[in-house]
């Protein structure tokens, strides 16, 4: 009945294996199984069993010992090699290496389980003419400055997304060596792979001289959508020009180190990133402001960004920071901002009131927003409410500041003037909120013990029949409720109005050693259990 199956059939049956495993290794063995029960089933099960590679060194494994042990003991001219390796067995070798889609290349792993030496392994790569012919992604590491020697041949058309992850002690030693070797092989990786559409690069520590061979690698790279890489040095001014002026870019995820940068050199073209979807910005404020104010786009709908600063920023400064934000875009789907900075020890009178999140309220489209400015936001209950009609398909709400930053304020008498009442209005509107971070007084929670449902100005939505019963309750899809630091009163009591609320609720969190939140988590976990028993 299986010959009657076409190869597409028989490729999904053996993707549905391979993904129904409780492990990679699992459904590893799984299609090497299926490979040895015929041909026509070989080359379809060898195709997904290769198609990623996260280890170098099970590609090796396809060469015999006597050929390993051949490459250990000579790292000679190429033509030894050619006279010596059986074609056949690099035939199986370059068999595998064809179907591999995705891989993850570690330099150091080849020398540490192969003892082959990168002197070796250029020699293997270059006999094989591009053994890679059909990968589309690989993640490159490498310790070894030879290793960047290698990267060329592992590269090829069909790539499109390629990760670098350049470790801090190849910088350090050997410097200049070590930067002049990697200038050359990413000079190749511009010619041999000009389909790159994806590029990422990790670093462990800034250096001016590396900053400047990967903006040149950068700038070379002309049809780049996604970009996710550190900046810095003084070539950074150069480079983000070139990165506005890119029509393609549609993800930029920018790490800036600005050091002693002057901000008066930053220069963007008009219309700055004319297809920029998403973006994700860390650095300072300075260097953030003149990016954001040369956008004007109906396109970006994703914002997320880190400052690290080194003095407290005045309330002025997060209305200037958000507003900015929302004049560039009209579509805004998802805004996250954090600020780190020292310990703010300012008055109360002085703290952000809901007025910082005004510029917010015309992007109606609002999905997922995270404000955390070091200090907390002042809101009552009112804005509360305001906030509730605003934003209707908020999923995603996170309103708490920083632990450190709140102690001072708490230790000056600060509390929230958000009560219960204005969590209720909350949930009750935004249908679609699965997380929740926001401080509350808890405090003037009323509840009727363990007997009843919450006392019947906290229902948040009741129907009453005919006989006058009560017949049915809203409740809400909140899955994740952080209390931050809240006040928290009797925990029976809270834990029976979260319960009522939230029926779906997974997860209590807050901030700091609390008793009393502890103890409420342990009677939410018993009412939970109450529901999935539908005792409740």
């Amino acid at each position: 009945m299986w010959q009657l199956l076409s190869p597409t059939t028989l490729e999904l049956i053996f993707m549905i294996l391979r993904d129904g495993s409780e492990t990679t290794s699992l459904g590893r063995v799984q299609l090497s199984r299926l490979s040895r029960v015929c041909t026509s089933w070989s080359m379809i099960a060898l195709k997904l069993l290769w198609a990623s590679c996260d280890d170098f060194s099970r590609l090796l494994s396809a060469l015999s010992d006597d050929i390993l042990l051949h490459l250990r003991e000579n790292a000679g001219e190429t033509q030894e090699l050619q006279t010596t390796i059986p074609h056949a067995d690099l035939g199986r070798f370059s068999m595998y290496a064809h179907q591999i889609r995705d891989l993850m290349y570690d330099h150091r792993t080849i020398g540490t389980a192969f003892q082959l030496t990168s002197a070796t392994m250029l020699q293997l790569c270059s006999q094989m003419k591009r053994p890679f012919i059909n990968l589309r992604r690989l993640h490159f590491t490498s310790f070894d400055i030879k290793g960047w020697y290698i990267i060329p041949y592992l590269l090829g058309p069909t790539t499109t997304h390629l990760v670098l992850d350049v470790r801090s002690d190849v910088v350090d030693q050997q410097l200049v060596q070590h930067l002049a070797t990697m200038k050359d092989a990413l000079s190749d990786v511009i010619n041999v792979a000009p389909n790159l559409r994806t590029l990422v690069i990790k670093i462990e520590k800034e250096h001016e001289l590396l900053f400047g061979v990967l903006s040149r690698f950068i700038v070379g790279l002309r049809i780049l959508r996604k970009i996710q890489v550190p900046l810095g040095g003084p070539s950074l001014p150069s480079t983000l020009y070139h990165l506005s002026s890119s029509a393609h870019l549609v993800v930029a995820d920018l790490n800036i180190y600005p050091g002693s940068l002057d901000v008066d050199q930053l220069r963007f073209p008009p219309g700055a990133f004319p297809s920029l979807r998403t973006l994700n910005f860390s650095s300072k404020i300075s260097i953030y402001l003149p990016l954001i104010h040369s956008i004007q786009l109906s396109t970006l709908n994703s914002v997320q960004l880190t400052f690290h600063e080194h003095s407290p920023c005045p309330t002025e400064t997060f209305h200037t920071l958000i507003q900015a934000t929302c004049r560039a875009t009209s579509s805004l789907q998802v805004f996250e901002l954090k600020i780190v900075a020292p310990t703010s020890h300012r008055q109360l009178s002085n703290l952000p009131t809901a007025a910082v999140l005004l510029p917010l309220f015309a992007h109606r489209k609002l999905e997922e927003l995270v404000i955390d400015l070091g200090v907390p936001i002042q809101l009552n209950d009112a804005d509360i409410d305001t906030i509730s009609h605003m934003w209707p398909y908020c999923r995603k709400l996170r309103l708490t500041p920083l632990d450190a930053q709140q102690r001072s304020l708490e230790s000056a008498g600060w509390t929230s003037k958000v009560t219960p009442r204005g969590i209720i209005a909350l949930l009750y509107h935004l249908v679609n909120l699965k997380e929740l971070a926001i401080e509350f007084d808890a405090t003037s929670l009323d509840v009727v013990g363990t007997e009843g449902p919450v006392s019947e100005p906290y229902l948040p939505y009741r129907q009453v029949g005919s006989d006058g019963h009560l017949q049915a309750r809203k409740t809400s899809s909140l899955e994740i409720l952080d209390v931050g630091r809240s006040v928290a009163a009797d925990p029976l009591k809270v834990a029976s109005w979260i319960g009522v609320l939230c029926p779906r609720l997974k997860e209590l969190k807050w901030t700091g050693d609390s008793e009393a939140w502890a103890r409420a988590r342990l009677v939410l976990q018993k009412i939970q259990r109450l529901y999935e028993s539908n005792e409740l």
